[in-house]
């Protein structure tokens, strides 16, 4: 009875367990299909830490992106693996909606809002994949349907602010998605409204990043905002971002903000303003999105000059990591098919 009931016939269950967990994230959803106690196992939360703790939690990162690589608008999720340095996309059971943002939290990745890839307007949707089990659920929707707006994973809740609405109204309003109870609660607006802002979590505040009006669209202004989840209102900081505030991405590194821009990685030190981390990436003319990945390492996705970045040398986007302490980047070998426009990503280590 104790031989039918091992994880593996013959092995104590320690050095079974030891032998699946070095099975890589993207089988991991087939493994629950061989029996019950190997559902159990890769479905419990120990699992996943036994996997960072023998040494062999992967770094993934999830990237929402046009994965025809032309003009027509046809997204997907597709994962890079920093671990081994390969590449593959998830199936999902619709089209991923286009310029939609994904977010992690805990094991969920999380995609919220974006365009409709046949009538081109904002959405409203949200779904929930499960990155153990693989499994995709709807989400409650949004109460607003929003496009280009900003979007931060703080703690186990998901922030929205700003963005256009399908009169291309640039937006003020924000909201909260506590994934745990699938609900959303209304924010009090903003002081501004922010059109192709940015979101990032630093620490336990969510920062809305730049952005611009409706009367003055395409204008990024150099204000931030920040909600303050104690009082309940959001506070406003003149004079953070730079002239290329459109064309970078703001990221957290550390307790800090942080951007990628053409001309590198710098760091806001409050007052004194920006300080130069790291020169531009060599191959990159603009960034696209980011995700901070543990152990200090920024990976971006950006449109490649001269074909750096992507193998074969034909341009598009391609991917590179920024080791923030010895100030270096690293270039990421981008296949041809995963070298379209990539518009949000997020890092999980798994």
């Amino acid at each position: 009875m104790e031989y039918e009931h091992a994880l593996i016939p013959g092995l104590p269950d320690d050095i079974a367990m030891d032998c699946i967990a070095r099975v890589p994230h993207r089988f991991l959803p087939r493994l629950r299909l061989i029996c019950r106690r190997w559902r159990d196992l890769v479905t419990g939360r120990s699992f996943l830490r036994h996997r960072e703790r023998i040494g062999v939690a992967e770094h993934l990162i999830f990237i929402v992106q046009n994965a025809a690589n032309l003009s027509l608008p046809v997204y997907a999720i597709s994962v890079y693996i920093a671990t081994d340095n390969s590449w593959h996309r998830i199936t999902s059971p619709e089209q991923i909606p286009m310029f939609s943002h994904c977010v992690a939290v805990e094991r969920k990745l999380i995609l919220v809002g974006g365009w409709d890839p046949v009538r081109l307007y904002p959405m409203s949707d949200v779904w929930i994949v499960d990155l153990v089990t693989g499994e995709w659920r709807k989400g409650r929707a949004m109460s607003t349907a929003r496009s280009f707006f900003a979007c931060a994973a703080v703690g186990r809740r998901v922030y929205v602010a700003g963005g256009h609405d399908k009169m291309k109204n640039a937006l003020r309003t924000a909201e909260i998605y506590d994934v745990e109870a699938d609900e959303w609660v209304a924010l009090p607006a903003m002081a501004e409204e922010r059109d192709e802002s940015q979101g990032v979590a630093i620490g336990s505040r969510f920062w809305v990043i730049s952005g611009y009006g409706t009367e003055t669209q395409g204008q990024f202004t150099d204000s931030a905002e920040w909600y303050d989840p104690e009082k309940g209102v959001w506070l406003t900081e003149e004079g953070l971002c730079s002239e290329e505030s459109g064309s970078s991405a703001c990221f957290v590194g550390g307790d800090g903000l942080w951007c990628v821009g053409r001309i590198g990685a710098r760091e806001y030190r409050g007052g004194s303003g920006w300080n130069e981390i790291a020169q531009a990436a060599e191959g990159m003319k603009g960034t696209s999105c980011m995700a901070t990945m543990e152990g200090g390492k920024i990976f971006v996705m950006g449109a490649a000059r001269d074909g750096g970045g992507t193998a074969g040398g034909r341009g598009g986007y391609g991917g590179w990591i920024l080791d923030i302490g010895a100030g270096k980047w690293i270039k990421v070998e981008t296949p041809a098919n995963f070298s379209g426009f990539a518009y949000s990503a997020a890092a999980v280590l798994i």
